[in-house]
């Protein structure tokens, strides 16, 4: 993807200094309105671009000392070329499988997950069958927070900005930026609960392919704009605001988690075959 230079805030741009936001330690805030209040000064200064977050319960490094957002197809510090082979074909293969469960199911919208991967792999990514090309966003900054708090066992978590092209359709291809941005509100069956309470978006770049020169064009910290850190507890909220409950983060009633389990079951049963053969 191709990498940009984002506009700071006056207090960021002092707290960056002459250093990148991806090797500084996130910016210490303290509630909800505070954080607010920054992101609207970062999403005014960056208005070119449609600003997405991540809530996490740190600040993942790679070895530099940078923050770190690889999808998870793309995760390890050495990837050899067998194993990201090996990533690949278990996605292609989950990816069949949600096929067949839907087809099986008769669930609605199913015959879009047939014959668009990017639709197939953001359902496979979002709840969590196997390794994708995607990372997940959200547009709403509650729920990043949110996110950043839930079963967390720091006394901080992390929000973390980055700037995307604006999308413009269900699935958004943007060629000068390398780009693929997937609206899950919008292409996930009816019956999925979990990303509509989580506004969630996700992002790949555009061209996937087993093979690649550089692995860091892949990271999303090419896209980083801002790093906050947050209290882990209520006070962060106040009185006026409130986080999303873990129940509704994660629905334990969505049909979508049930069929999914039966594709990560299956994908796990076919990768312990393969093993043993």
């Amino acid at each position: 993807m191709r990498a940009i230079t984002p506009s700071p805030s006056p207090v960021l741009a002092k707290h960056v200094g002459n250093d990148v936001v991806r090797k500084v330690a996130p910016f210490s805030i303290d509630t909800y309105p505070e954080l607010m209040r920054e992101v609207a000064s970062l999403a005014y200064l960056n208005k070119d671009y449609q600003l997405f977050f991540r809530g996490q319960d740190k600040d993942y490094l790679n070895k530099a000392g940078s923050s770190s957002y690889y999808p998870t197809i793309y995760r390890k510090d050495v990837l050899t070329a067998h194993e990201i082979r090996r990533r690949f074909n278990t996605l292609e293969s989950a990816e069949f499988l949600l096929a067949e469960v839907f087809d099986h199911a008769g669930v609605e919208g199913r015959q879009d997950v047939q014959r668009k991967s990017y639709l197939a792999w953001g359902i496979l990514q979002h709840y969590g069958v196997c390794d994708t090309p995607l990372l997940d966003f959200t547009l709403s900054l509650q729920a990043a927070a949110s996110f950043a708090q839930y079963k967390n066992q720091e006394e901080r978590g992390v929000v973390a900005v980055f700037a995307l092209p604006y999308p413009t359709n269900r699935i958004t291809y943007v060629s000068e930026h390398d780009l693929v941005i997937v609206n899950l509100l919008v292409n996930c069956p009816p019956l999925a609960q979990r990303p509509h309470f989580q506004a969630a978006y996700q992002a790949s770049t555009l061209d996937i392919t087993r093979g690649y020169t550089d692995k860091s064009e892949l990271d999303f910290n090419n896209r980083l704009v801002a790093k906050f850190s947050i209290p882990n507890d209520r006070s962060f909220w106040g009185s006026d605001f409130a986080g999303i409950p873990g129940e509704l983060l994660f629905p334990p009633d969505d049909p979508m988690a049930e069929l999914c389990d039966r594709v990560k079951t299956r994908v796990m049963d076919d990768m312990k075959n393969v093993f043993i053969t």
